[in-house]
């Protein structure tokens, strides 16, 4: 199983968007608390950035699964890499700060 916890996806010419497997780190979604803290921190990389909490779910006849995902927008910044850590660290952080065991642990 991949475990990474940030990486960054292109998602046109020029433009890169950042994707945090939050759920995977957390057992949770993110708190709105949360998001707001990440896009201040982006701010003051960026200027300015937006940033989807996602929730998605994968269904067929014998399986069930529901993945927790933070998406924020990049820009077109050539500075992936400072925004990927970023992320990671802050992810580190709300897994400290408030984790849930699955079900079933």
């Amino acid at each position: 199983m991949d475990t990474t916890i940030a990486f960054v996806r292109t998602v046109g010419p020029g433009r890169q968007e950042l994707v945090v497997n939050f759920g995977l780190l957390c057992g949770r979604e993110a708190t709105i608390a949360e998001v707001d803290r990440l896009a201040r921190r982006f701010c003051d990389v960026l200027g300015e950035t937006r940033i989807h909490a996602v929730r998605t779910h994968d269904m067929s006849p014998g399986s069930e699964s529901v993945i927790h995902q933070v998406v924020a927008d990049g820009g077109g910044t050539s500075d992936a890499e400072t925004l990927r850590a970023i992320c990671e660290a802050w992810a580190k952080e709300c897994a400290a700060d408030r984790t849930l065991e699955p079900l079933g642990s």
